[in-house]
């Protein structure tokens, strides 16, 4: 399994640590603006029935994922990810009091972990050009192991190369080639490019099963949402 290289590693904890000092408890501090945090999350959320569910999220920053997740249930267990001490220590004051919520400070391509979870996601952490691995190689990396992980699926979001100006920073996935590596896991996917013009995000369901009389994905015809067209 691929690891994300030390000077990249270096890079990333150097830049937050920084704003963290810089901002404190703030989506700032996070490169957000608030309120599309929240929407970022519940984009990656709304397709998941979150009900007594198990949740990691990969690059967590503050936990705030979970002021999204308490909004659709109270009943679900939560693991924060981070590389960067200074996000995670923070974390731990605001949630100190939630006995469902737990963070670890470590690398999620390198550390074992010991448990399945339901849903795993993973919001911005894919936004910055690397100088020592080639993005493309990363990503799929965190697609595969998410992939094994997860019971029901996985949802990560992406900056777009679809725009007409980027910084020399960040990094743009193409839609097109994240949409191939989530088909190389699962052909249940959705890709989302409906909620920001610059931004999307992909969820990969790993329940491909379907029945055979009217060839509709099981876990479609599960959901509420689902009605019958004849």
């Amino acid at each position: 399994m691929l690891n994300m290289p030390e000077t990249d590693k270096n890079i990333v904890v150097d830049r937050y640590s920084k704003r963290y000092k810089e901002f404190g408890y703030s989506p700032k501090a996070l490169g957000w603006d608030k309120g599309k945090q929240d929407l970022r999350y519940h984009i990656l959320f709304e397709e998941f029935n979150l009900e007594n569910k198990s949740i990691l999220d990969i690059g967590c920053g503050f936990g705030d994922a979970n002021k999204v997740i308490s909004q659709k249930t109270k009943n679900y267990t939560y693991l924060g990810i981070d590389i960067v001490e200074d996000l995670i220590n923070e974390a731990r004051k605001v949630y100190k009091n939630k006995d469902n919520i737990d963070f670890i400070i470590d690398d999620f391509l390198n550390t074992k972990l010991d448990k399945q979870f339901d849903i795993v996601v993973a919001s911005g952490i894919f936004n910055f050009k690397l100088q020592e691995e080639d993005n493309y190689i990363f990503i799929e990396s965190f697609m595969k192991k998410a992939f094994q992980l997860a019971n029901d699926g996985f949802a990560f979001d992406f900056l777009s190369d679809k725009v007409d100006f980027q910084y020399e920073h960040t990094f743009h996935s193409s839609p097109l080639k994240i949409l191939e590596m989530g088909y190389k896991l699962s052909n249940n996917i959705i890709l989302k490019n409906h909620y920001m013009p610059f931004e999307f995000a992909l969820v990969v369901f790993k329940d491909n099963s379907f029945t055979k009389e009217d060839t509709i994905f099981k876990r479609f015809k599960n959901e509420k949402k689902y009605y019958r067209f004849y």
